[in-house]
């Protein structure tokens, strides 16, 4: 059995758990600060629609996703760890960000929130040529993603609910055109748009530290 065959096994065995474990995965993005377990989440949720997409289209194409996803990962994960402490303002990475933990029961209640409005409408929203069980992933996807993009102004957790966004867009596209070279040019987007993340997470950082180095001047000479 060669890799292919093992993937597209391995997706028909994990329909429904899949769908949950990336629903989980959003929400996780969305609702917590912590850049590890955000990123975490992230690699799960690109495995998932890997997963999911070799359903509908040749496994070999899926496995882009997955690959995709890995080094928007890797990317993010290489930027975050060079901001997280700069000798030059004192302030750790997660210091310099603004502290929204307490926002972060008002997180999970929007999600919930958004959660039961799914439950509500799900049932009215039938997309035609796509599995149910591919519309409810996609209409939860696009759904909290969006969601993710009006609660945070951090390029890290907006870029990846963004991501998110696609990831529903992708599997609703692919439901109804296999087209190899669209599957390319999507991922390829995917990648840069990690490129753009990745740069604003590095830009915000140091502008950061910058005005915190300004500020602590003053003081100094005082």
């Amino acid at each position: 059995m060669n890799l292919t065959d093992f993937f597209r096994q391995l997706s028909l065995l994990m329909g429904l758990p899949a769908v949950l474990l990336g629903a989980a995965a959003v929400a996780v993005i969305v609702i917590m600060r912590d850049w590890r377990i955000v990123l975490f989440a992230y690699a799960v949720l690109s495995i998932v629609l890997a997963l999911l997409l070799s359903q509908i289209i040749p496994p070999e194409w899926a496995l882009l996703q997955a690959i995709v996803g890995g080094l928007i990962a890797v990317m993010l994960y290489l930027s975050a760890r060079q901001l997280r402490w700069n000798p030059a303002s004192g302030v750790s990475w997660e210091g310099r960000w603004p502290q929204m933990a307490s926002l972060g029961s008002f997180r999970a209640l929007a999600v919930a929130l958004a959660a039961v409005t799914f439950l509500a409408l799900r049932e009215d929203l039938v997309l035609p040529q796509v599995d149910l069980l591919f519309s409810d992933a996609i209409f939860w996807l696009v759904l909290i993603g969006l969601l993710g993009l009006a609660l945070h102004e951090e390029p890290l957790h907006a870029g990846l609910s963004l991501l998110a966004v696609l990831g529903g867009s992708e599997l609703l596209l692919f439901s109804l055109i296999q087209n190899r070279t669209m599957i390319g040019v999507l991922e390829g987007g995917q990648l840069l748009l990690g490129l753009a993340i990745s740069y604003l997470m590095v830009s915000r950082g140091l502008a950061s530290s910058r005005t915190a180095s300004g500020l602590a001047r003053p003081g100094e000479d005082a």
